[in-house]
């Protein structure tokens, strides 16, 4: 765990305030364990995670004083979920939790001259901005954003936008090429424009080892039977 050092030390009992997300307060010993050293020190310290139990790194911690707006500290969580504070002045402090993709936490600890504040913090997935994945086809990729622009190319497909509808899924593509499964959306568009060979095309160029396989091949068999009774 990275301690962030403030000016005059402090440490306490904690209050909890509830807002975006859902915070815990312990009283186990987890400075104890993960800094023995500054058992006896003025501290406070905790542990960041997702609903999921997963400990989040790089989230920032920011700490003001609300006594005196001056006082702020800030620091970020390391690879474990971890952050503490050593030598903030005693009073009473709010800390605020926010990382990319999730609802910000806050929480309140009252900080005396000696002594140790334990404070956990849960974040929620915020629905609006959800995490970057780092698995999977979308791993690295804003997903949220994605998202958006995939339900775009589909509202101008419902509409009868079918070149428009093509634009987008070819730019999404160009973007994430791991989404093969466009392939199967552009030939849909060219269909309906009655350009059966670029349908074709567009069929065929999803992988035989994906998902959508299986329904490229059904939509090239229906395309082939249909370019032959209408050609």
């Amino acid at each position: 765990m990275i301690l962030w050092l403030a000016s005059p030390a402090g440490g306490g009992t904690v209050s909890v305030l509830k807002r975006a997300a859902v915070i815990f307060l312990v009283c186990s010993a987890i400075c104890a364990t993960a800094v023995p050293a500054l058992a006896q020190a003025a501290v406070v310290a905790g542990r960041v995670r997702g609903a999921d139990g997963s400990t989040l790194e790089g989230a920032t911690v920011a700490g003001e004083s609300l006594r005196n707006s001056s006082r702020t500290v800030e620091g970020r969580t390391d690879d474990g979920g971890w952050f503490g504070f050593l030598g903030l002045v005693s009073g009473p402090w709010r800390f605020v939790i926010t990382k990319f993709g999730y609802e910000p936490a806050e929480g309140v600890a009252f900080v005396r001259r000696t002594g140790r504040v334990d404070m956990n913090f849960v974040l929620n997935v915020d629905p609006l901005r959800p995490p970057i994945p780092t698995t999977g086809v979308l791993a690295g990729i804003p997903a949220g954003e994605i998202q958006e622009d995939l339900a775009a190319a589909h509202r101008m497909f419902d509409r009868g936008r079918f070149n428009d509808a093509i634009d987008a899924y070819e730019e999404l593509l160009e973007r994430v090429p791991q989404l093969t499964s466009l392939h199967l959306q552009i030939g849909h568009a060219y269909v309906e424009r009655r350009e059966y060979e670029r349908a074709l095309a567009a069929y065929q160029a999803v992988p035989a080892d994906t998902t959508a396989a299986d329904e490229a091949a059904a939509a090239i068999d229906a395309l082939q039977a249909a370019m032959a009774s209408d050609p």
